[in-house]
């Protein structure tokens, strides 16, 4: 591994094209029938993240408590009024100190028969205090253009380099209502403060757009030495994951749709790769979306000379040809490659990198697998985002930060990567690389 100095685009390119909050945003808050601290009050609720629920009417927020303060809850409403939408918390599996930093409670509630296309205000509340007024807009029942963002691995000093990132990438496209994240959040699952700057990080995300991560294997202590997680302890308490109703399925590993996009969760680490290929497979064989996206740590062929990932090359990779997967996303390898494997209008495979820490690249096991690199770069970290619409879908990689010695050379801002994938009506695929 090498490390070294980070060089930050300038702040106009971080920070430039946020528009204006819309005038709604300074409108009287949600109001409840009862009485409900202020949130400037006691000790509010923290920590708040959104993730999606298995349908797109509902709304999954989670978050963490001081204490177990009673009537744990959500309160929302539409921003141009409507019916006030309540949801009561459950307690989430309890954590520890020495695992996990803190034994603070967490807790999730599912706010359900939310209206399509519709902005909502809402506040997280408990015996202690509220948090909020927050934002989410609701995904559309149609296919309507729209855009998400992408991280790889963050992993070290996300208070900082991953901040940054973060907000450039928000910054430049406001409207993306998605955030994922390719894994490897944290690098020491135990220290509580590395969950802190992660939240830190997030801030400009995740209390208005759902946030969704593929577990790493540094969350569970896997290929890591002197780790201890307590089974990954720290990641379920910050993140929750809709169930499908499968039988032996875990939450790291899932399915959820927004706005045309099957979107599947996977485990690269798991143990139970097979039956998550069994999962895959039958959520793309009845997938009703135009366009299908796959999120896993690890993917099928590794961009570091010492590495191969058999077990996902093995097992995930024949479900994801057979069913043509438009986009595989992975972090793990701490550089950027893209490319195809087979046919160049196939599925696109990216992996990236959104922090500080970086791995010297290799094509070897791209070449061993048959598989063509049609794009790379070493030591430059990227956000991704991906403009989705009915015919087309647009990856593009942005280039946000990078070390000393990174190559190719390319500007702050400039997309390192831009891939545009077009469908006909009878859903023929065709490829375009810039």
């Amino acid at each position: 591994m090498r490390t070294g100095p980070v060089v930050l685009a300038s702040m106009a390119l971080l920070v430039g094209g946020c528009s204006a909050a819309p005038d709604e945003d300074r409108s009287a808050p949600v109001v409840e029938s009862d009485a409900v601290p202020a949130a400037s009050t006691g000790t509010p609720p923290m920590a708040v993240v959104l993730t999606p629920a298995a349908t797109s009417a509902s709304q999954v927020v989670t978050w963490r408590s001081v204490k177990a303060w009673g009537n744990q809850r959500v309160v929302a409403q539409p921003v141009g009024g409507g019916t006030q939408v309540r949801a009561a918390a459950r307690r989430k599996a309890a954590t520890s100190v020495r695992d996990s930093g803190s034994a603070r409670p967490a807790y999730t509630a599912t706010l359900t028969g939310l209206e399509p296309g519709t902005r909502y205000r809402y506040r997280v509340v408990n015996n202690g205090g509220s948090a909020g007024d927050y934002h989410f807009t609701t995904s559309s029942a149609e296919l309507e253009p729209w855009t998400f963002l992408a991280l790889g691995d963050t992993q070290v000093a996300n208070a900082d380099r991953p901040a940054a990132i973060v907000k450039a990438a928000v910054n430049r496209f406001p409207s993306a209502n998605l955030v994922l994240h390719a894994g490897d959040v944290v690098n020491h699952p135990w220290v509580h403060q590395e969950w802190v700057d992660l939240m830190a990080a997030l801030a400009p995300v995740r209390t208005s757009r759902n946030v969704v991560a593929s577990i790493g294997n540094h969350e569970q202590c896997i290929l890591v030495r002197d780790c201890r997680s307590g089974d990954a302890q720290g990641f379920r308490t910050y993140f929750s994951s809709p169930s499908n109703g499968v039988s032996g399925q875990r939450p790291t590993w899932y399915r959820f749709d927004q706005q045309g996009v099957r979107f599947v969760v996977l485990d690269s680490f798991g143990s139970d790769l097979a039956a998550q290929a069994r999962f895959l497979d039958a959520q793309l064989q009845d997938n009703p979306n135009r366009w299908s996206v796959v999120l896993l740590h690890a993917g099928p062929f590794a961009s570091r000379a010492d590495r191969t990932n058999s077990a996902v090359f093995s097992t995930v990779l024949p479900v994801i040809e057979k069913h043509d997967v438009d986009l595989v996303l992975s972090g793990h390898d701490h550089v950027f490659s893209s490319g195809y494997r087979g046919d160049p209008d196939s599925t696109v495979f990216a992996t990236s990198v959104s922090g500080p820490k970086y791995y010297e690249i290799s094509r070897a096991d791209w070449d061993r697998r048959g598989a063509t690199r049609a794009r790379w770069a070493e030591r430059i970290s990227t956000y991704q985002v991906v403009d989705v619409a009915a015919d087309t879908l647009r990856f593009r990689s942005i280039v946000a930060s990078k070390g000393s010695g990174s190559t190719p050379s390319i500007a702050y801002g400039a997309a390192l990567d831009d891939v545009t994938i077009t469908k006909d009506a009878d859903g023929d695929k065709s490829v375009t690389r810039r």
